[in-house]
């Protein structure tokens, strides 16, 4: 049974992921630098901080902090204005909370972008708090961003579930003991199948999904 969910928010929670997809072209694009035409495939599953260092380390466009400052600004006003929730988030997350299931977010994008925007459609109510990839040092490649969400909400693992988009990270969260349940997001379409046959349960939509899925 289901006690304790962790969810990821971009591509998960919320449909964002394009804003993110071109991130490094568009930003070495902009300071009129040569790129390799895999870059963004590179740092596509880097946090923002990982690319900010990537990004100044290999281009020599100024220092991680200035990339990062600028990456903040480029995406401030789509969080706190645009950013839409996928379809049935709200009514999923009311229905986990009905069922005394206790949540916590783990996203690799800073909490000062994604706290308001999660505020903002109503959702952050639903979680007792957010962890960063920032936070915890390491990306999704490692476990310990879902380590420390679970510790946040004194949870046990056997009755956590992982909430991911990312095939990357339901690969880590699958290798670390949790239950995953894969959610569809167009940037990771190629990944589709492959996803669906790792994760305990794939869904293309929050609406799908009810308690007897995860009982």
């Amino acid at each position: 049974m289901i006690k304790y969910a962790i969810f990821d928010v971009d591509g998960t929670l919320l449909d964002s992921m394009q804003m993110w997809i071109n991130f490094g072209s568009d930003y070495l694009r902009s300071k009129g630098v040569d790129f390799p035409p895999d870059i963004d495939e590179t740092i596509q599953y880097f946090s923002l901080r990982e690319t900010a260092e990537y990004l100044s380390a290999n281009f020599g466009i100024g220092t991680a902090d200035e990339i990062e400052e600028d990456a903040r600004r480029v995406t401030r006003e789509f969080y706190f204005e645009k950013v839409l929730p996928k379809e049935g988030v709200h009514a999923f997350l009311k229905m986990l909370r009905e069922n005394g299931v206790r949540m916590y977010v783990a996203t690799a994008t800073y909490s000062s972008l994604i706290r308001p925007a999660l505020e903002r459609l109503g959702l952050l109510e639903f979680f007792e708090g957010i962890v960063t990839c920032s936070d915890v040092g390491h990306g999704k490649d490692k476990p310990h961003i879902f380590m420390a969400a679970l510790n946040a909400i004194d949870g046990e693992i056997e009755s956590a579930w992982v909430f991911e988009d990312a095939m990357h990270a339901a690969k880590t969260a699958k290798a670390a003991g949790f239950s995953v349940c894969g959610v569809y997001d167009l940037t990771e379409k190629d990944n589709k199948e492959a996803l669906r046959e790792l994760c305990d349960i794939y869904t293309e939509s929050f609406s799908a999904l009810n308690m007897e899925n995860f009982n």
